[in-house]
């Protein structure tokens, strides 16, 4: 699961929040993911949205391109100043994956966000 690129339903949004749905690269830890899916009443995972909206990209985001194996139609960016938690619920359906070398960029951009 991590690392798959899932359509997430993100609404109701607030104000400045990631809105609708959208895709989003799931990145919390799969023993978190696969008890997210076994909990009886479903459980929470931790994704960063993505958007096709690539005219300024930062540096804690990071490129994705469309293709086939991220299932993207739209050349895009990874959002990770909107990390969330999310319900499994709110998985609409799975798009595709990031190849270990978007992975690692990816997991660059959150550590460089995060400050970590």
């Amino acid at each position: 699961m991590r690392g798959d690129i899932w359509d997430v339903e993100f609404d109701p949004a607030q104000p400045g929040e990631v809105a609708k749905t959208r895709p989003a690269v799931i990145v919390s830890n799969d023993g978190a993911n696969r008890a997210a899916v076994r909990a009886s009443a479903g459980g929470v995972i931790v994704v960063v949205p993505i958007t096709s909206n690539t005219a300024n990209v930062l540096s804690f985001q990071t490129r994705l391109p469309a293709d086939d194996a991220t299932g993207l139609s739209k050349d895009s960016k990874t959002q990770p100043e909107q990390l969330r938690a999310v319900h499994i619920r709110r998985l609409v359906r799975r798009r595709g994956s990031l190849d270990a070398e978007q992975q690692a960029a990816l997991d660059a951009a959150l550590l460089h966000h995060l400050a970590l």
